[in-house]
């Protein structure tokens, strides 16, 4: 089988990129020919709210990537359409995460619709979306109608999709689990395991965004330290905006000592050191689909603490392989923090995580394709 995507891939940076690299690497180990169609550029620079859109990775999965689309300049579009039907694929499968790249994907997918017959899949990160877009559900139709198959990784999107596009049938809706990200493990040249006689650490990993709750999590640090007083906060990620408020929000809470900040975008083989050195992972979002993080997190058997919302009560099993509190909460947030750590939750809950990993592993994914092809 031959499996086009269309979607950033490396050097542009992020999950949604390691997501494809991940899949497709997937797809050429179960024998399948693959090629990425990828951003030439993703954003425009005033756009981006980071500080650099290329990852440096020295370690990367090696896939066929031919970069062709800028989703923002009309004049790559047919470009893009051509190459696609030079590589003629048996399926073209894309992701979808947030109406900016709705228009050129809507605009691709209806010109290749009128040229070829290959099979058309989204898999769906995001319908109802963190940050507020103007026309969001008008976009969001117009890029997802020309397709055949949806992909959706957690209830929460599976019904989104069900609002906005009612009637596609349920036959045309694969479901799946969002799979671990094993790739880190594979390739990260760092200690698998957490130094003995080190603090009790818990990590808050990823893009810093508002809805990610960050702050949240730091106003639950002065309860944790009552009961836990010698212990760590590892904050990494880069972080969207302006940094001030959580340094300020640090500052106040007199918790400096506490709190270890790296404020950047994590090179693939770095990744690995910061969950191994930890005892758990806490996301305290305000809203969410699924989450990267969460899988990541599972890929290298760490626990995880998170908030009651959309995607992640399907994948956190209370008290099995992690807790969850409800949003916003810094006192129930603290409370389970603690609760972890009283109770010597890890070792139990490493062991869940250990025997669920097939649950989560990428091989239904590529079997999902296998079938509709």
């Amino acid at each position: 089988m031959r499996i086009a995507f269309l979607g950033p891939a490396y050097p542009n940076r992020g999950g949604i990129a390691q997501f494809i690299a991940s899949w497709a690497d997937h797809f050429m180990k179960a024998g399948h020919e693959v090629k990425v169609f990828s951003f030439i550029h993703q954003y425009p620079d005033w756009l981006f709210p980071g500080k650099d859109q290329n990852d440096h990775s020295e370690v990367v999965i090696q896939l066929p990537i031919q970069p062709v689309l800028t989703p923002y300049n009309p004049f790559t579009f047919d470009k893009t359409v051509d190459a696609i039907l030079q590589y003629q694929p048996d399926i073209l499968i894309l992701k979808y995460w947030i109406p900016f790249f709705a228009p050129a994907f809507g605009i691709i997918l209806r010109k290749l619709k009128k040229k070829a017959k290959f099979k058309i899949l989204y898999n769906i990160d995001n319908i109802d979306f963190h940050e507020k877009w103007m026309f969001a559900d008008s976009l969001t139709r117009f890029a997802l109608s020309p397709a055949d198959y949806y992909m959706t990784m957690s209830n929460t999107v599976y019904k989104s999709l069900k609002r906005i596009l009612p009637n596609v049938p349920d036959e045309r809706i694969i479901q799946s689990f969002h799979p671990t990200y094993e790739f880190y493990q594979r390739q990260s040249r760092l200690s698998p395991d957490k130094p003995e006689g080190e603090p009790p650490r818990i990590l808050f990993f990823g893009f810093i965004k508002h809805y990610k709750g960050l702050d949240v999590l730091l106003k639950a640090m002065p309860a944790i330290l009552k009961q836990i007083p010698g212990l760590q906060l590892l904050v990494v990620g880069e972080v969207y905006g302006n940094d001030d408020r959580y340094k300020n929000l640090i500052q106040s809470l007199d918790i400096g000592k506490h709190v270890e900040f790296h404020a950047e975008y994590v090179p693939n083989e770095e990744v690995e050191k910061y969950f191994t050195n930890t005892d758990v992972c806490v996301l305290p979002y305000r809203t969410a689909t699924q989450s990267g993080i969460t899988q990541l997190a599972f890929a290298f058997h760490t626990p995880v603490i998170a908030t009651r919302v959309g995607g992640l009560t399907e994948v956190i099993e209370e008290g099995k392989n992690g807790f969850l509190v409800e949003p916003e909460n810094p006192s129930q947030l603290a409370d389970a923090v603690v609760r972890y750590f009283r109770e010597d939750c890890r070792p139990r809950f490493v062991k869940y995580i250990a025997e669920s990993q097939r649950k989560y592993s990428w091989e239904p994914l590529v079997e999902a394709i296998e079938r509709i092809v």
